[in-house]
């Protein structure tokens, strides 16, 4: 109960570590409103699959750009956006308004106000990779799809090898960041994944994401770059590879 109340307390840090730096986390969290490479590949992914899905939960759900598209792709579906930040919750309001989208300020390791064993799909995008305790993360999103729901989480695996990678990032670009607050880009195997969802799960399956097109990156800091490798693109941010996946569990 203490690390899960001391992973909590770094959580509300980086929310705060977030705050202030208002310029360039409004930046980061409106970028994805022009679709993405990684949004393209869900997508893509959920109509080949045929899913349809009438309730939705967007947990860590930043400015909500993740629901607003999937709104196109679910136009029927109701949506219960959640995330830590105030900030980026009014900015999801903004984006996302009328009466199928419901908002809650909530820690993704509660999850107070979700209703359990509810939703069709739940969605956690990008926010796995950089928090400690995922174990206790998944056990949360475990609660909230109903019996054979999915759960989406876009994070950082090892699909290769049984090899988990523990990565802290300083970055000293960052305006503002006088406390040299950490970020982690935590990288976790199969082998891990499959420990996490022992008995809990049907079943689980992680999809690799490598980008459609180049992108580039000349400043410093942690904004992302392509490199070629063979026949695929390759991510990287600050030097670090980026593995980026798309883990599909069924309840």
């Amino acid at each position: 109960m203490s690390e899960l109340k001391n992973a909590s307390e770094k959580s509300a840090r980086y929310i705060t570590s977030l705050q202030q730096n208002k310029a360039i986390t409004e930046e980061y969290y409106k970028k994805s409103v022009a679709k993405t490479e990684q949004q393209k590949f869900t997508e893509k992914l959920l109509k080949d699959s045929r899913y349809d899905f009438s309730t939705i939960a967007d947990v860590a759900c930043g400015a909500g750009t993740l629901s607003y598209h999937l709104s196109k792709l679910y136009p029927d579906a109701q949506f219960y956006l959640s995330d830590l930040n105030p900030d980026a919750l009014e900015l999801a309001r903004q984006l996302c308004p009328g009466d199928r989208f419901h908002f809650d300020l909530d820690s993704i390791f509660e999850m107070k106000s979700a209703p359990r064993n509810f939703f069709d799909a739940v969605f956690c995008w990008q926010t796995l990779l950089m928090l400690d305790q995922p174990e206790e993360i998944i056990n949360t999103l475990l609660l909230l799809p109903r019996k054979g729901g999915k759960i989406f989480i876009m994070s950082l695996f090892n699909v290769e090898r049984d090899v988990d990678i523990l990565a802290n990032f300083i970055d000293h670009t960052r305006t503002g960041n006088k406390t040299a607050d950490t970020i982690s880009y935590n990288t976790y195997s199969q082998f891990t994944v499959r420990k996490w969802l022992a008995g809990k799960a049907e079943s689980f399956v992680i999809h690799p994401f490598h980008p459609e097109t180049d992108f580039y990156y000349e400043g410093r800091g942690l904004g992302s770059n392509t490199v070629q490798a063979g026949d695929i693109r390759l991510q990287v941010s600050g030097g670090y590879l980026m593995n980026w996946g798309l883990l599909e569990i069924t309840k």
